[in-house]
């Protein structure tokens, strides 16, 4: 098997496995004064996105954390923990076009060189992307239950 793929498949396998842990952080869905961490909202033409917005408490909570996308020799580079892999083994980052605000977008990856991945397509250059958190943003978008 080659090693971008092997790379792939061990990405999908921890992302799945991330999921279930998004329980671990405790974000309540809704307390007893109706509190919710996030909201989804459809995005329009995209039938597959939805804008998932946190509340400054949940954003907290799950401890998301941003890094803008850089250029290095030519190619955009996010941080290695940016990168979600979904069931098809499809690349996606989560953006952040406003504070608390995100949407998937989907990247094509040229390859990865420790914590950092060089993509051949994939957001401008300063855009920001979840670095930490992106499992649990996946999760929210997905409807995952925490619990």
């Amino acid at each position: 098997m080659s090693r971008p793929r092997e790379l792939a498949l061990a990405g999908l396998v921890l992302a799945i496995a991330a999921l279930p842990l998004a329980g671990c952080t405790e974000v309540e869905t809704e307390t007893a004064t109706g509190y919710e961490p996030s909201t989804l909202e459809p995005v329009k033409g995209n039938d597959d996105l939805q804008r998932v917005t946190f509340t400054a408490e949940g954003a907290k909570r799950v401890d998301l954390q941003t890094a803008a996308v850089r250029r290095s020799g030519g190619q955009k580079v996010v941080p290695y923990a940016a990168l979600i892999y979904d069931p098809e083994g499809k690349t996606y980052v989560y953006t952040s076009p406003k504070p608390l605000e995100y949407l998937r977008a989907e990247v094509k990856v040229d390859r990865i060189e420790g914590d950092r991945v060089l993509l051949s397509r994939g957001p401008p250059a300063g855009t920001r992307v979840v670095t930490v958190g992106a499992a649990e943003v996946y999760g929210t978008e997905l409807e995952v239950p925490s619990h």
